[in-house]
């Protein structure tokens, strides 16, 4: 009998897990406890094991893949048997004849409850469906639309006619991710993502999607302290009195600042760091690959930041040229 492995709840406020890591493969045989796959929540980071002996007929989630919780993700049987009954978005259904003798298999992980609507006529066969789950159970026709608490939430926060959001979660339910992904559609591109020139996005795991959200919220509520420190610049000095030297004699033909002298070395920093020149895009960190340096510059109009595009490519002494000519 094939046997279901599902997304394990932790906690109510949880609705899905990001899968990081699969142990084992489709075809694979594995033994009871077997470790198959690791997955994390917004907090922690768990493992989960084979809960029966047999053959993995088919893995339904990749790595990487958000899934909602108490969703199918694999299903455990023995060879020949389908593994159609148990894919996401599939009716669990079985046929039960006259001394309830149940055709079909149902995950042992499941809860079952049974529905009919009239009763057992003696000599008749009787369809019953099954519920895998109560709190995630797809509704009848006309009834009212599943959607969890906290992404009712958020969808009267981002003002989201939940009606037209398509659910992805236990039978068509609609999770936060939904109410997320529908605001964001509804929202105009980034003039930043548009201008960024080659980058590369990292996605950011559920823990470290909490630290952001934590931290922004840290800076608009806690009151920010200022560290400052000091670094020996006598060299930097004598490099600005050896470049006026040249001037005076000739043999310099372009000045360089103190201030030219610090945005090269802000450039050579990020050149060493490339974390510094990030974005924080909402799920992922996206890191460019050229530096916009934007300096700020008291005008008459007031205060103007220019910005000196792909300046990581200039030696210093151009670098210097472009700054005054910008």
């Amino acid at each position: 009998m094939a046997t279901a492995v599902i997304m394990p709840r932790q906690g109510q406020s949880v609705e899905t897990c990001i899968i990081t890591k699969w142990f084992r493969q489709k075809g694979d045989r594995v033994s009871a406890g077997d470790l198959l796959f690791s997955y994390e929540t917004d907090k922690a980071a768990f493992d989960v094991e084979a809960p029966c002996d047999g053959l993995i007929l088919d893995i339904f989630q990749a790595e990487g893949s958000e899934v909602p919780v108490l969703s199918n993700v694999a299903v455990i049987g023995s060879e020949g048997e389908s593994a159609a009954a148990f894919s996401p978005g599939a009716k669990a259904s079985a046929t039960v004849k006259e001394g309830n003798n149940i055709r079909g298999h149902v995950s042992a992980a499941a809860t079952v409850k049974e529905d009919s609507n009239s009763p057992d006529p003696a000599g008749s066969t009787i369809t019953h469906n099954i519920i895998l789950d109560p709190d995630t159970a797809a509704e009848a026709p006309g009834s009212r639309l599943r959607i969890s608490p906290r992404a009712r939430l958020l969808a009267e926060e981002k003002g989201i006619d939940i009606s037209v959001v398509s659910g992805t979660g236990p039978n068509g339910r609609i999770i936060v991710s939904d109410i997320q992904n529908a605001g964001n559609q509804l929202q105009p591109k980034s003039p930043i993502a548009a201008d960024a020139g080659e980058y590369r996005d990292v996605q950011l795991s559920n823990v470290r999607k909490l630290i952001a959200k934590a931290m922004h919220a840290s800076l608009q509520n806690s009151a920010q302290l200022t560290h400052h420190m000091s670094a020996d610049a006598r060299k930097i000095l004598e490099a600005r009195n050896t470049i006026k030297k040249g001037l005076a004699s000739g043999s310099e033909k372009q000045d360089v600042t103190l201030n030219d002298i610090l945005c090269w070395c802000v450039l050579r920093a990020l050149a060493k760091f490339p974390e510094l020149n990030s974005h924080f895009t909402g799920d992922s960190i996206r890191t460019f690959g050229r530096v916009h340096l934007g300096l700020a510059v008291d005008t008459a109009r007031g205060l103007m930041v220019p910005a000196l595009k792909n300046a990581d490519g200039f030696h210093i002494r151009q670098l210097a040229k472009e700054l005054k000519a910008n």
